[in-house]
C-alpha cells in the first residue's frame, strides 16, 4: 500500500475542514526530511508523526473550544493494523528508538511513542511555522466562520490565501485567545 496515499485519504481526510492544515504541514516536513514515507520500513514512523499534527491540532481545539481532545492512541494503532503491521512489530518500532519509554503494556508503550513524537512534532512546527502563522493556520482549519463568512477551501493553498486578506481579524482573534498564543509560543505541550 502507498503509505502517502493511506496517510491523506485515512488520516488527514477524517475531518475535512482540518484536512488542509494537515496537508500543509505534512508537505512542509516532507520537504524539510522529517517525514519519509518513500522508504521501506517508515510506515510506523509516518503514522505516528501524521497522528501527532492531528494530536496538536486537538490540543489547539480544546484550548480555544473547550471540547474534548482524543490523544489517537488507538488511531495508531488500528492504522498500523491496517497497514499490516503486527503488535509485536509496533512494539519493535518504538523500541527501536532510546527516546520512547517501553512498559510492559503494550498500548501504553505505544502512547509513550505518540507523546514523544507529538512533542518533537510541535518543536518541528515552531520551527517551520512562527507561533502567529500557526495560530492563525490552526483557527482558520478550525473556525466556523459562519457569523461573518463561509468558505471552504479546496486545498492549503486557498487556506494561505484566505489567511494572507485576513491578518487584521485574525489578530484579533488572537488576542481575544492569550491563553492559547502562549501555549503555542511556550511549545504547544500539554
Amino acid at each position: 500500500m502507498d503509505i502517502e496515499s493511506y496517510i491523506n485519504d485515512a488520516i488527514f481526510s477524517e475531518n475535512d475542514q482540518h484536512r488542509c492544515f494537515y496537508q500543509l504541514v505534512w508537505e512542509t516536513f516532507k520537504e524539510s526530511g522529517y517525514v519519509v514515507t518513500d522508504e521501506d520500513g517508515r510506515e510506523i514512523d509516518a503514522v505516528i508523526k501524521a497522528v501527532s499534527i492531528q494530536n496538536l491540532l486537538g490540543e489547539f481545539i480544546y484550548r480555544l473550544y473547550d471540547e474534548v481532545n482524543e490523544i489517537g492512541l488507538e488511531d495508531v494503532i488500528e492504522y498500523c493494523r491496517n497497514l499490516g503491521f503486527s503488535d509485536d512489530e509496533i512494539i519493535e518500532y518504538c523500541e527501536s528508538n532510546d527516546n520512547i519509554e517501553i512498559e510492559d503494556d503494550f498500548e501504553l508503550s505505544v502512547k509513550n511513542g505518540l507523546d514523544y513524537f507529538t512533542e518533537i512534532t510541535a518543536d518541528k512546527m515552531l520551527e517551520e511555522f512562527s507561533a502567529d502563522d500557526l495560530f492563525d493556520l490552526m483557527f482558520t482549519s478550525t473556525y466556523a466562520f459562519e457569523m461573518d463568512f463561509v468558505f471552504d477551501f479546496e486545498d492549503y493553498e486557498e487556506l494561505l490565501a484566505f489567511i494572507d486578506t485576513n491578518h487584521e481579524q485574525l489578530d484579533n482573534y488572537k488576542e481575544e485567545y492569550p491563553s492559547v498564543m502562549r501555549w503555542i509560543e511556550s511549545g504547544m505541550i500539554c
